[in-house]
């Protein structure tokens, strides 16, 4: 068992979740084109080749991109424990980073809906890597961020995406389902906790993992 003071990182992936972040971020962005953002541009070229629209596919994918963040003002509720829990992983000083696989614009405008852009060290999004989840990728560029050995690093995770995700990273991975996923398999997870309360109360245990 390793010592709780060594456990000094929760990743967490946040919804389907500061312009102030790292410049290393922003300048991978701006590099490489990112995994979510090539399955977009694909899905906008297969409705313009179907329904033989006339705009572009860039277009379509960003007015898409535009919508979903318009209309997210009381659509995205926080998973019932997720305050507490934050605050409890605040008072032990756990590091906390996002790893979403949403592109930045989206996943910040979740997390503002909710109140979360201060609440993490590091957010690191699907289109500043170069492979997207099952890969592991963007939990090993979180921990980088957050300069954590991803053998240290505690991931909260609610798809099995990114449940192969967090263990081909090296990292603990804890599986917490949502209302959309509770009927997906998530035992390849070292752990399934039914909830973020469970989570809360089993911080000590996990810790110490």
């Amino acid at each position: 068992l390793r010592e709780a003071a060594e456990i000094a990182a929760v990743v967490w992936r946040v919804g389907r979740d500061a312009a102030r972040r790292r410049r290393r971020g922003r300048l991978l962005g701006r590099a490489r084109e990112g995994h979510q953002a090539r399955l977009r541009r694909h899905a906008a070229r297969m409705l313009v080749d179907v329904y033989s629209l006339a705009e572009s596919p860039e277009l379509l994918a960003r007015e898409k991109e535009e919508y979903q963040i318009t209309h997210l003002a009381g659509q995205v509720p926080p998973m019932p424990g997720l305050f507490p829990l934050l605050d409890e992983c605040t008072q032990r000083k756990l590091r906390m980073a996002v790893a979403s696989s949403g592109v930045r614009p989206y996943v910040m405008a979740v997390l503002e809906a909710v109140a979360l852009t201060d609440r993490f060290s590091t957010i690191v999004t699907g289109d500043e890597v170069k492979n997207g989840k099952p890969a592991p990728d963007i939990f090993l560029a979180a921990a980088h961020a957050v300069r954590v050995e991803p053998q240290q690093c505690v991931v909260l995770e609610d798809a099995p995406a990114g449940v192969q995700a967090a263990k081909a990273a090296g990292m603990l991975c804890v599986a917490v389902p949502n209302v959309h996923t509770r009927q997906l398999d998530l035992s390849a997870a070292d752990l399934v906790f039914p909830s973020l309360n469970a989570v809360r109360d089993g911080l000590t245990t996990l810790v110490r993992l």
